[in-house]
């Protein structure tokens, strides 16, 4: 029976669908070369003006290493760390996250959730510790 409606399933999709099937290019893949290179420029600048522009706003930013790593904090906490499947964050001191963190990262108990976050201050070096404290002491304030 299954045989039947993979080969039913088959002549359909060569008889029906296969005759109108139309290649009409992908968007991906391609350069920007010539005029379209040059318009380009003039409206972002050169790859390595718009690296450096990255790298100023960063610098400008003292969470900005640890932002992308606030996503994975977020999807638990809350993006605005009110809480969720996790427990609220904000409004806790920076030692107080610190101290957690720290005790999660050696696979210390706390609460009935903390087999989950082992694996997630195993990654964090100390001064993403520190600076994750520090941006929910401070508000999680915006970029």
């Amino acid at each position: 029976m299954a045989l039947f409606g993979t080969l039913a399933i088959a002549v359909f999709f060569g008889f029906k669908i296969y005759p109108d099937l139309e290649y009409t290019g992908g968007t991906g893949g391609h350069s920007c070369t010539g005029q379209c290179y040059v318009a380009y420029v003039e409206q972002f600048g050169t790859p390595a003006e718009i690296e450096q522009r990255k790298q100023a706003l960063a610098a400008g930013d003292e969470f900005s290493s640890i932002r992308s790593l606030w996503a994975g904090c977020a999807a638990c906490h809350g993006q605005d760390g009110g809480g969720g499947i996790g427990p609220m964050l904000a409004g806790q001191s920076s030692n107080d996250i610190i101290n957690k963190l720290t005790i999660y990262k050696n696979n210390g108990q706390i609460g009935a959730q903390s087999a989950l976050m082992w694996g997630q201050a195993a990654m964090l070096s100390e001064k993403d510790i520190e600076t994750i404290g520090n941006f929910i002491q401070a508000g999680l304030p915006g970029e």
